[in-house]
């Protein structure tokens, strides 16, 4: 029995020895290595809203990697594009990599001239990297002639001032045809914005002054000095049109108003027995509009002379005067006031300097 019993013994240990290698083959290790995590759907599917996550979480560096691959596979499309790369700029500022956030800024730019990230909820570390990068951007467009920085102009000229009603005013005092108004030098300031590459906005205000007087005697107390005054606010479009390193040009044209008064004074006119100068003022808003071409010839990179040559309508429609049934010449029915109008249309040439400080 006992020899039995050793002999089941024996052929189970063989079993036991054989089956070892299979299950030590078989068996899953209690501990193993983690296996290498994988992009989750969201980061493949939609990069651009897992990134933002990311960055919110305060994980600039995988949310910079994330959308540096996805941009360059092509798994950032239209529009939104450029908010990946404003986002990945933002991202290499959190990190310290201040070149490459700049560059990455002016990527933006170059894609989008008119890009603005809101200040209200951009960090300044962030706002410092995109000012460097736009104002590198901008010195690059002007040098490349795209874009012209902001500017402040003055200019000093001559232009027609024919005011033709207010001559044959001058001319019904029954002695002789009155000489046309004479022009003095028209001058006037202007501020000028770049509002996209090659066009610009120009905002300008002048004054334009013409004299003349009636063919009577200066002595005689009916001796009459006729003036004529106007002061345009007028806003410019200009198209950049042509441009070398020093020698820019451009084809504007522009609108706006014109605030004129006339004024006709007596000088000698007796009153009781004594001379006491009178005048007669008439007042109007009017229209203007010109269209025109300029040079500039720059003598350095903020400092330009610039000339230009202009067709213009100036006018200030019917002038509103105290008494319009007045005549200023007894017995000459032609003297009346009536509906009377200053006009400096015509042609004019102005030359001055142009100092441009939005670098």
């Amino acid at each position: 029995m006992s020899g039995i019993r050793r002999s089941i013994l024996f052929a189970l240990s063989l079993c036991v020895v054989g089956a070892m290698p299979s299950l030590a083959q078989n068996a899953k290790p209690l501990a193993s290595t983690p296996a290498k995590p994988t992009a989750t759907p969201v980061a493949v599917s939609k990069p651009l809203t897992a990134a933002q996550e990311l960055y919110n979480d305060a994980n600039f560096e995988e949310a910079e990697k994330l959308l540096g691959d996805a941009l360059r596979d092509g798994r950032v499309t239209g529009d939104d594009v450029n908010v990946a790369r404003a986002l990945r700029a933002r991202c290499l500022a959190k990190l310290g990599r201040r070149l490459e956030s700049k560059e990455a800024f002016k990527a933006v730019l170059r894609s989008d001239a008119g890009y603005r990230p809101d200040e209200m909820t951009v960090p300044p570390d962030e706002l410092e990297m995109y000012r460097l990068a736009r104002k590198e951007f901008q010195i690059e467009q002007v040098e490349a002639g795209k874009r012209y920085p902001s500017s402040l102009g003055v200019w000093l000229g001559k232009g027609q001032a024919v005011n033709q009603d207010l001559v044959d005013l001058a001319s019904s005092a029954g002695a002789g045809l009155a000489d046309d108004f004479e022009g003095s030098a028209e001058f006037g300031y202007s501020v000028r914005f770049p509002i996209k590459p090659r066009w610009s906005v120009d905002v300008e205000v002048s004054r334009l002054f013409a004299e003349t007087e009636d063919p009577l005697p200066a002595t005689r107390n009916a001796h009459g000095i006729y003036q004529a005054k106007a002061f345009p606010v007028v806003v410019s479009i200009l198209r950049h049109i042509g441009d070398r390193p020093k020698l820019h040009m451009s084809g504007f044209v522009g609108a706006g108003l014109m605030v004129n008064e006339a004024t006709i004074e007596f000088p000698q006119s007796l009153v009781g027995g004594r001379v006491i100068p009178t005048q007669f003022t008439g007042e109007s808003v009017g229209k203007y509009l010109h269209v025109g071409f300029e040079a500039e010839y720059h003598l350095q990179p903020r400092l330009a002379i610039a000339g230009r040559v202009l067709a213009r309508y100036a006018n200030s429609g019917e002038l509103e005067w105290p008494r319009q049934d007045f005549a200023l010449y007894e017995s000459f029915p032609s003297s009346v006031i009536g509906e009377r109008s200053i006009d400096f249309s015509g042609l004019a040439a102005h030359i001055g300097v142009r100092a441009y400080i939005g670098y």
